[in-house]
């Protein structure tokens, strides 16, 4: 009984680190597989649907980083930072509000609970792609030459 708590309590933890993690990765997932869908119900059938799809959530997540981390202005890198943040807060609020209906609450306590863990799991989205923002800019947020 004791290993059993032991075991779930260690799952919980880590399924609700992986979504922290990998909340971040909610556009270039969404992109690559609107792609495999797109591509696949079409003439290129589904092994190169399954190809475009996987260029497309690769290509959306390297230019991601590559302009949150250039010299661009800082509310420029911002909105991009957004950009990101915002589906992971969509999905961060789809997954709290199933695991809130899963344990048997109300409608009211599963909304509360579900906006209250997109904008958590937003946030934590924007913080993973911080230091990335800072890596060109000083503590003011001016660019930093040399």
């Amino acid at each position: 009984m004791l290993l059993g708590l032991i075991l779930s309590a260690t799952g919980i933890v880590l399924f609700a680190w992986a979504m922290f993690r990998l909340a971040v990765f909610a556009l270039p997932v969404g992109l690559g597989a609107a792609a495999f869908l797109w591509a696949g119900g079409g003439e290129l059938g589904p092994l190169l649907g399954l190809l475009l799809g996987l260029v497309v959530g690769v290509a959306v997540l390297l230019i991601g980083r590559m302009l949150i981390a250039s010299r661009l202005p800082v509310p420029l890198r911002g909105a991009i930072a957004l950009l990101f943040a915002v589906p992971a807060g969509i999905a961060g609020g789809s997954v709290v509000s199933s695991l809130m209906q899963l344990g048997g609450a109300g409608p009211t306590a599963t909304g509360i609970a579900a906006a209250v863990g997109a904008i958590i799991i937003a946030g934590a989205a924007m913080m993973s792609l911080l230091p990335a923002m800072t890596a060109c800019t000083g503590s003011n947020g001016s660019p930093l030459h040399g």
